[in-house]
């Protein structure tokens, strides 16, 4: 997690001095991601995961629900935005790629650790065994051969990583990019929740658990994002006041009457 933070820091400078927006506004938005983000994830553990609640969890690297931290990290940096005056649809584009590839170093901590957000059992005869594997040394431990569900998302995540940076420049609409990450993390999420442990969450509708319903929440979302991107988008792209213009050259005509 902490290698997601310190990459994102360096790659969020990066993607703020291409939009023309100071690269020190990234340590702030790390800051706040960082606090909203563990704040948000334990207290979202402790809400789904109430009758399995360990008060050790509070203070250990486990029991963080990714959802949860998301929701209070954005909260956070969108309310820091709008004290800034910064132009919320663009900083978000900016974040968009550093939320990836946080997430997919996360999963692969989760990994490393083996924390028990592994998957389903495989089964002997099934094609994808060769993926599968026990974690007997984890903080979970379990002997079985499952699913890993942490590389699953960690590789998800990475591509997504990749081609966020990819095509970055190619949208005239500013929170595209950010919309598109939350359609694509969303499906992700989504379907890799049926091959996950239960743990004895509970189903609340059609067989779909809080993990599935907030992944498809982030899904509509993320279209309704598109939409209002799309429908709002101002003619000429507006002037923040975020970095001094560069000084116009003056015509050599004028110069060599001023020295005159």
């Amino acid at each position: 997690m902490a290698l997601g933070f310190l990459t994102g820091l360096w790659l969020l400078g990066r993607e703020l001095r291409r939009r023309n927006i100071p690269a020190v506004y990234a340590e702030t938005v790390i800051f706040l991601a960082i606090i909203g983000g563990v704040i948000g994830a334990k207290l979202a553990y402790v809400l789904t995961e109430a009758e399995h609640f360990s008060w050790t969890e509070l203070i250990s690297g486990s029991g963080l629900t990714w959802h949860g931290g998301l929701i209070l990290a954005a909260g956070m940096v969108i309310g820091w935005f709008i004290y800034k005056k910064l132009p919320i649809p663009v900083m978000l584009d900016a974040v968009a790629p550093m939320l990836a590839s946080g997430y997919a170093f996360g999963r692969v901590g989760c990994q490393i650790s083996g924390d028990g957000c592994y998957g389903l059992p495989c089964s002997p005869d099934a094609f994808d065994k060769i993926f599968c594997m026990a974690y007997p040394n984890g903080i979970v431990p379990t002997n079985i051969e499952v699913h890993p569900t942490p590389l699953y998302e960690a590789f998800v995540n990475f591509v997504l990583f990749g081609v966020l940076l990819k095509i970055r420049g190619k949208f005239k609409n500013p929170g595209i990019l950010f919309s598109i990450y939350l359609i694509v993390s969303g499906f992700a999420r989504f379907f890799v929740e049926f091959i996950r442990r239960a743990d004895g969450r509970p189903d609340r509708f059609l067989g779909l658990r809080d993990a599935h319903l907030i992944a498809l929440g982030q899904v509509v979302l993320g279209l309704l994002l598109v939409w209002i991107f799309t429908k709002f988008r101002s003619s000429k792209i507006p002037d923040y006041g975020i970095m001094p213009a560069t000084p116009e050259p003056v015509p050599a005509k004028v110069q060599r009457k001023r020295k005159k």
